[in-house]
C-alpha cells in the first residue's frame, strides 16, 4: 500500500514480510512458549522440584529405546552441555540411567528409570488438563499436523544457519 506522495507505508497483506516484528512468527512464537513454559514451570518446580529442561529431556527418553545424549539433546533442541548436566541431575535422583552400548562400547546409552517413568505417569493427567483448556475451540489435528511442520523446518533452517558465515551479510540469502 502507498501514501499519497507514493512512500510504501509497510501495509501490504500481500507481503510475507511482517509490518512489525512483533508480528513476527518467531517472535510469537517464542512468546506463547515464554508463557507456556510459566504456566507449567510453577506446577514442575513445586510438585517435582525439576525445571523444564529436566521434563524435556525425560519427555525425549520417554516410550523410546535408549538414546545417546547427543541424539537426546537433537531431539529436544537443547545444548550438549546443558543436557550434560540435567542428565547428570537426573542420574543422581535416579530418573535416569546410563549404560555402554552393548554394540560399541564407546557410546553410552540413557533411558528412564522405573522411577523416571512413574514421575511422567504422575505428571500426564496435568499435561491433558492444561492442553485441554489451551486447545478449547482450536482443532488440535490441523494444529499438531502444523506443529509438526514447523518443527521439520526449524530443523532445516538450523542447518542452513550453521552454513552461514559468523558474521551475517546485510541481506539474507536467497530464496530456499
Amino acid at each position: 500500500m502507498t501514501n499519497k506522495i507514493g512512500k510504501k507505508t509497510g501495509r501490504d497483506k500481500k507481503s510475507t514480510e511482517p509490518r512489525l516484528l512483533h508480528d513476527h512468527i518467531v517472535d510469537r512464537t517464542c512468546r506463547l512458549a515464554d508463557a507456556m513454559i510459566r504456566m507449567s514451570s510453577w506446577q514442575m518446580q513445586e510438585q517435582w522440584n525439576l525445571r523444564q529442561t529436566d521434563f524435556r529431556l525425560l519427555n525425549v527418553l520417554d516410550g523410546e529405546a535408549p538414546l545417546s545424549v547427543n541424539e537426546i539433546g537433537r531431539r529436544a533442541l537443547v545444548d550438549q552441555a546443558w543436557v550434560s548436566r540435567s542428565l547428570r541431575m537426573l542420574e543422581a535422583r535416579k530418573l535416569v540411567e546410563r549404560r555402554s552400548d552393548p554394540e560399541d562400547s564407546r557410546m553410552t546409552r540413557v533411558s528412564l528409570t522405573k522411577r523416571g517413568r512413574e514421575m511422567l505417569d504422575e505428571f500426564r493427567p496435568w499435561a491433558a488438563w492444561s492442553e485441554r483448556v489451551l486447545l478449547e475451540g482450536i482443532d488440535e489435528k490441523k494444529l499438531k499436523t502444523l506443529l509438526d511442520q514447523l518443527e521439520s523446518r526449524t530443523e532445516s533452517l538450523l542447518s542452513k544457519l550453521k552454513s552461514l558465515p559468523r558474521k551475517l551479510p546485510k541481506k539474507p540469502p536467497g530464496d530456499i
